[in-house]
């Protein structure tokens, strides 16, 4: 059985001591609040959970409650014989509560479409201006790879996943393409979705190659029209295939390609 690698602990100082109100809401703020600080960083061990009550002025119980929420949120992991530990904090593993939300709430996936029809756009105008020539490259390739593949949604899922991210990186814009990795990992589901509807293949080839070349041309304006219509052509087909709930279409039909500078 392979022994634990020590790591640091950290002292009493580090927690602050909660109110007896809501008092498991509260631990899990504070300890959300010294992962967020950096005081505890991926890897580390969390005091035992006697030293963490006494830490915190709460009851085992309670901290074991709110231990237990932090890992529910992927915060947070428990390790059989090792302890607690702060998780890897990875964007996916940290949005697959949201994403289990968004398969099954409708109304969330109308959300998702509005959201990138805001941010899209905007992003491919951006690398249309400024795209290195490997990096314009690697898209127009990217969107061209894609007629190859013949009817497969799997592998067009992945080919899509990898296109966006590639022009959201090449917008050079750290924030906006942080914005677009949470985005995307939260799109995993809508793609799953719409990849599969009649015709959403065929056209999602297409409107890639259209992107691609208005990114590679250094056509901004285009570029941005291109995505735009695109993702207004998904957020459409998803709300037909769920006519019972206010989809994407309804939500997102008054978005345009000036939603952002």
């Amino acid at each position: 059985m392979a022994v634990p690698e020590e790591t640091s602990v950290p002292s009493a100082s580090v927690f602050g001591r909660v109110k007896r109100s809501s008092a498991a809401a509260d631990a899990s703020h504070l300890i959300k609040e010294v992962v967020l600080s950096g005081k505890l960083q991926p890897g580390d061990r969390l005091p035992p959970e006697r030293e963490l009550a006494e830490m915190l002025g709460v009851s085992r119980p309670t901290v074991r409650e709110s231990i237990r929420a932090l890992v529910a949120m992927n915060i947070l992991e428990s390790r059989h014989g090792a302890g607690t530990f702060v998780a890897s904090l990875d964007t996916g593993q940290l949005l697959e509560p949201i994403q289990f939300v968004l398969s099954r709430a409708e109304r969330v996936l109308g959300d998702l479409f509005e959201t990138r029809l805001v941010i899209e756009p905007p992003i491919a105008a951006l690398a249309a201006t400024r795209a290195s020539k490997k990096e314009a490259a690697a898209i127009l390739s990217c969107a061209r790879e894609a007629k190859g593949i013949g009817d497969s949604p799997r592998q067009l899922l992945e080919l899509d996943v990898r296109l966006h991210t590639l022009i959201a990186n090449a917008s050079h814009n750290v924030l906006l393409a942080r914005l677009h990795e949470s985005i995307s990992a939260l799109g995993v589901e809508s793609r799953s979705l719409t990849v599969e509807l009649p015709g959403v293949a065929h056209r999602t080839v297409h409107d890639h190659e259209a992107i691609a070349q208005a990114i590679s041309q250094r056509d901004p304006d285009r570029a941005r029209e291109a995505m735009r219509r695109h993702l207004q052509s998904l957020a459409d087909s998803a709300s037909k295939a769920t006519p019972k709930h206010p989809g994407p279409r309804a939500r997102a039909s008054g978005l345009s390609a000036g939603s952002l500078p």
